[in-house]
């Protein structure tokens, strides 16, 4: 049996240190924990302790795919934790208000109407508005093998990377990265 010590120790920890972690530290096995969190709160998950959502379930929420949020972690500098909580695994967690702030900073990265009201509490006043705005959000397309043709061809013929930019239908920045690792890749010199 826990003393009231233990199992408040088990409440505070749970979540940030692993099971495995907090056994060790009240001597105890990981297993009778986690049928200790059985009997006192109905679940062993660990998850749900830490108070944050995971990557997958943010992305779940927002119906975009998993490895999108993953990309705004790397590339955007979305905030977030790793954590192991039961034994070994890790997960990505990102604080839900923390979320809210990159995600004012990134508005362009989401579109909002498919987010149900009040799914990630608590939600900004600024959302109701931009949920009324439908936005075609493209994310991380993959360049084919003509539009790099053509991309090579245009800036040959002396257009600007905004011009190609607009004529692929690609941001300026996307085209002039493309265009130096092109460059880069098949030897092309400058003029």
């Amino acid at each position: 049996m826990l003393s009231k010590k233990e199992l408040c120790y088990i409440e505070d920890n749970l979540g940030r240190q692993s099971l495995k972690s907090i056994a060790k530290k009240l001597g105890r096995q990981p297993k009778s924990l986690e049928i200790t969190l059985i009997r006192k709160r109905g679940t062993s998950n660990t998850k749900a302790s830490t108070g944050m959502v995971t990557a997958g379930e943010l992305a779940k929420t927002l119906q975009i795919d998993r490895n999108t949020v993953l990309g705004w972690i790397n590339r955007h500098g979305l905030p977030f934790r790793q954590r192991v909580t039961r034994y070994k695994k890790k997960f990505t967690f990102i604080d839900i208000e923390e979320f809210w702030k990159w995600a004012y900073e990134n508005k362009d990265r989401i579109d909002f109407s498919k987010l149900a009201f009040n799914s990630l509490p608590p939600e900004p006043d600024w959302v109701k508005e931009e949920r009324k705005q439908k936005k075609n959000v493209r994310n991380y397309r993959n360049w084919t093998t003509q539009e790099e043709k053509q991309l090579i061809e245009l800036a040959a013929s002396g257009k600007t990377f905004q011009e190609i930019a607009s004529i692929l239908n690609r941001t300026t920045l996307s085209v002039e990265k493309k265009y130096y690792r092109l460059k880069r890749i098949n030897g092309i010199k400058d003029d």
